[in-house]
């Protein structure tokens, strides 16, 4: 009778951890499929600001003097631009592809603001206005209206940002608006600017949120090239 009782006993117990292997690895697949959700949205990859900022490389603008930190998902461009003298754009993207936005970077000169007024906060205004009509020239509704105060190594300064949404439908921007930012930072004759133009700026990694830009402008830092006065700097011969 003991040993019926032992072998009864033995067949509970590996029933039990079969049961038990079974609902962990429920739980895992569960567990998968929620991370998986919070990560990607249906058709569009979704990061945090911070991560996908941190997870990419640095670009040496040799016209401004700048080290521009590269979001993970996007690639640089510096040159003589009607805009700055950097370009970010997005590697790929999901159906809107790399259209879903554009960063502009470059020195602060006296063609788009005024050197002898030292308000970043204006300028950072003055920027989103003006490169938000230029770049998105279609009417709108400013709504969402944001303004930070940001610290760097080339200095302290300003972030606003808008969202627009379109007043008429046309095929520019679609009913969830576009968002506009701007970022100036520094002091003197050493000031720096960030335009971020998003559509519509949802968070995923090719279009991503205003914090997202934060992100970028907080890790500015000066290059090599930065000691020269800007007018000397230029692309490498």
């Amino acid at each position: 009778m003991n040993s019926g009782h032992s072998q009864s006993t033995g067949r509970n117990r590996t029933l039990l951890v079969v049961a038990l292997v079974a609902v962990l690895a429920v739980v895992a697949a569960v567990a998968t499929v929620l991370v998986s959700s919070a990560t990607y949205a249906p058709g569009a990859r979704i990061l945090s600001p911070k991560i996908q900022v941190a997870a990419g490389s640095d670009h040496v603008d040799p016209y401004s003097g700048l080290v521009i930190r590269v979001p993970e998902g996007w690639r640089a461009e510096s040159g003589e631009l009607v805009f700055g003298t950097t370009a970010l754009t997005p590697v790929g993207g999901g159906e809107a592809g790399p259209s879903d936005g554009v960063v502009l970077a470059g020195a602060l000169t006296e063609d788009l603001f005024d050197p002898g007024n030292p308000d970043n906060r204006q300028a950072a205004i003055t920027l989103a206005s003006g490169m938000g009509q230029f770049l998105l020239p279609v009417p709108g509704q400013p709504v969402e209206e944001r303004a930070e105060e940001i610290t760097t190594r080339v200095g302290d300064g300003w972030s606003v940002s808008f969202r627009v949404l379109p007043a008429v439908r046309q095929d520019l921007i679609g009913p969830e608006g576009a968002l506009v930012y701007s970022a100036v930072v520094g002091e003197g004759g050493q000031r720096y600017w960030l335009t971020y133009i998003g559509l519509p700026g949802d968070g995923t990694v090719f279009s991503p949120h205003a914090e997202w830009a934060d992100e970028i402008v907080e890790r500015l830092r000066p290059s090599e090239a930065a000691d020269a006065p800007l007018g000397q700097r230029g692309a490498p011969a």
